[in-house]
């Protein structure tokens, strides 16, 4: 039977034994095109990152964005690890932090996002747009509890095409789209704007922030939840770089830019910034890798007996490589994937 939670008497449906299966069938049948693209991109996207610490903000040196931007070893890579994370907790492509450690990632998930919803003050027919939606399954939650009416953009054409099929969205005002080019909605078009997870991928702050600016109406409220470091990493110290190395590769974000940063970016675009946060997933990344470690255990059986391609199992390995080190890095508060930032545009 599905899990499904209830939020303020809204039932929300996430991942389903259905989703699963499907993802399964999708690894087991990826072409070679498409699994060497995917092991490739991790030297492509992931290797000399930018990084900004406290040490460069406090010395006032300037942000460095993601160079790469939205490429097209991105969009190959999250092709295949969306089914990777489908598997799991994670078909919305994000790790929530942790609201009740007693609960499940999923159920966590769902308390994030009703936070997610107060933060946006949305009524009902308001227009709220997601950059990086994924397959649309935050937006549909979102709508739910809100009663606005959701819009999402997405580099990913397949996850997109997820979303089309979801009769609860509307097919229209799903695209794929680009977060570092120029935004293709008139100005204030919309009521509110979020992201979850995918801003370490901007290339220009300030080219993303003054569009979202621009397409945002007077008093609508802009809400990201991403990755940050922290006032404890140093740079210099190669034991926290190698922690912070391992983490990018797992979790798959791009730059790695001190909090400070992220509330500068608003502060410069114009915006008003209502509240900044930082918040723990080291108790619900314990419950994930534990689930992908037996998922990791199960495929490296089956491959060894003929029954799954050795590229199913070696995807899995890839994917889960590493993950000890995701948790010594929360637990050293190093990193956070989960800062939390609300601004509002002037009136």
């Amino acid at each position: 039977m599905a899990f499904t939670a209830t939020v303020n008497n809204v039932k929300h449906k996430p991942t389903t034994i259905r989703d699963r299966l499907g993802a399964l069938w999708g690894l087991l049948r990826i072409s070679d095109d498409d699994y060497n693209a995917y092991m490739r991109s991790y030297d492509e996207l992931f290797v000399d990152s930018p990084e900004n610490t406290k040490a460069d903000y406090e010395a006032g040196v300037p942000l460095k964005g993601y160079p790469q931007g939205s490429s097209n070893e991105l969009t190959q890579l999250y092709k295949v690890i969306h089914l990777l994370c489908t598997l799991g907790s994670v078909e919305k492509m994000y790790m929530p932090p942790t609201i009740d450690p007693e609960q499940s990632v999923l159920s966590n998930q769902i308390l994030f996002e009703r936070i997610v919803a107060n933060d946006l003050q949305l009524r009902p027919g308001d227009k709220v747009l997601e950059l990086g939606c994924g397959c649309g399954a935050i937006a549909e939650h979102i709508a739910e509890l809100t009663g606005a009416t959701p819009y999402g953009l997405n580099l990913d054409r397949s996850q997109i095409e997820k979303a089309w099929k979801n009769p609860n969205l509307p097919r229209d005002q799903f695209t794929v789209g680009d977060l570092n080019m120029v935004l293709e909605f008139d100005d204030e078009s919309f009521d509110a704007i979020y992201a979850i997870q995918p801003m370490t991928y901007i290339s220009d702050h300030a080219r993303t922030f003054s569009e979202v600016m621009r397409v945002l109406k007077p008093g609508g409220r802009f809400v990201i939840n991403d990755v940050a470091a922290l006032d404890a990493y140093d740079r210099d110290n190669e034991h926290q770089r190698t922690l912070i190395q391992h983490t990018r590769e797992l979790t798959v974000f791009g730059g790695f830019w001190y909090y400070r940063y992220w509330e500068n970016a608003y502060r410069d675009a114009g915006f008003e910034l209502i509240s900044s946060v930082g918040r723990p997933a080291v108790e619900l990344i314990k419950k994930e890798v534990a689930l992908f470690s037996r998922y990791e255990a199960v495929f490296r059986f089956l491959t060894k007996v003929h029954l799954i391609p050795a590229k199913t199992d070696a995807l899995m390995q890839r994917m889960n490589a590493n993950s000890a080190s995701y948790i010594q890095a929360e637990e050293e508060e190093l990193l956070t994937l989960n800062w939390h930032c609300v601004g509002q545009k002037p009136l």
